[in-house]
């Protein structure tokens, strides 16, 4: 019997094909790649977007306005609360960072010293040196350098970001369509349970957080005051901006607090040190337990590994939406593959798969 060859066009043709679709692939790769900044900034224009329509849709079941008008109303509200807080209280918080600014290098300098006095501390940063990792001029200026630039790029993203946001909280059906209609009809329900499932899980998140930063700020700016510590209002609203990075953000704010409590003598910053302790004590024990408990929270080490995940992958801006970006991905691994795909039973609750 004579076997029939396949014509040699065809075997090129499909050979072809397939490494013009490796080629593709590779290209949308190195493309997501290069544009992960831009993926970064428009996933924090969608949960900001939530946030405002957490809050059109509050104001619209109240008094009965149009979305529109409820989103604008919430805009304006936003707008006036930050004008007025900057009114009042704008140049006090200015000077006080001002003097943040040049405490911060001096207590540094000051723990370095005390450092090089014992034995052990002197060893340790002899050998940082020799890695030019402490020299404690270069290595202040440097930082310094870095947290000014990370500064200035934070807030020309966050202006693009409101605006973004405003954009995707108008008119969320049509984006919400746009990214439907790039799947096959038979795929859409299941991104469309996504989408129901994410927005639901993130606005609870988002809500829960803000107020545990709200509190967070006032408790730890009030203690700081307490214990007659400078620029407390501003180390304060610091503690409360970064509790929004679960559990790393905590043990940074605590540096430049205890670096500027170190200029008034070792013993204030000692009194720091417990009284932050304290504080996120009962905000773990307490406070987040009772704000969350109809929200959602990730575990301890999913949240750690994503901040440094995503820290390393794409970049520090990435550490600000680790934990929401990886919510969003654990719903979409639970209704698109363990469900869909591995056709096990939903979890009695959206909250369970988390």
């Amino acid at each position: 019997m004579m076997s029939v060859k396949a014509p040699t066009g065809s075997a090129n043709d499909s050979f072809v094909r397939r490494a013009f679709i490796v080629f593709l692939m590779a290209t949308l790769a190195y493309v997501c790649w290069r544009l992960a900044d831009l993926a970064v900034l428009t996933f924090g224009a969608v949960l900001f977007s939530i946030g405002l329509n957490a809050g059109a849709a509050a104001i619209a079941r109240r008094t009965g306005a149009s979305h529109a008008l409820a989103l604008t109303i919430v805009v304006l509200i936003g707008l006036a609360a930050v004008g007025l807080a900057t009114m009042f209280f704008g140049s006090m918080i200015a000077g006080q960072i001002d003097n943040l600014i040049e405490q911060v290098p001096q207590g540094f300098r000051i723990a370095v010293d005390r450092i090089e006095a014992n034995t052990f501390g002197r060893y340790a940063l002899e050998q940082a040196r020799s890695f030019d990792m402490a020299g404690s001029t270069g290595w202040i200026a440097s930082t310094l350098a870095l947290i000014a630039r990370s500064t200035l790029e934070t807030a020309a993203y966050a202006f693009l970001v409101f605006f973004l946001a405003i954009y995707l909280a108008a008119q969320p059906d049509r984006y919400r369509r746009m990214c439907l209609r790039l799947l096959p009809p038979r795929r859409q329900s299941a991104l469309s349970g996504v989408f129901d499932a994410t927005g639901e899980i993130l606005r609870r998140w988002l809500i829960g957080q803000i107020v545990v930063m709200a509190i967070i700020g006032v408790l730890s700016g009030f203690g700081l005051w307490l214990l007659g510590i400078e620029s407390a209002i501003a180390l304060g609203l610091v503690g409360g901006f970064l509790c929004f990075i679960p559990y790393v953000g905590a043990v940074i704010a605590a540096v430049p607090a205890t670096l500027v409590a170190l200029t008034q003598g070792p013993t204030y910053a000692l009194w720091v040190l417990a009284m932050y302790a304290a504080v996120h004590f009962v905000e773990g024990n307490f406070i987040t337990p009772f704000v969350q408990a109809e929200a959602t929270s990730l575990p301890p080490v999913l949240s750690l590994l994503s901040i440094v995940a995503f820290g390393v992958l794409i970049g520090p801006v990435s550490v600000l939406i680790a934990a929401p970006l990886t919510l969003f991905l654990m719903v979409a691994v639970e209704l698109l593959y363990v469900e869909e795909t591995l056709g096990q039973a939903p979890a009695e609750t959206s909250m369970e798969i988390i």
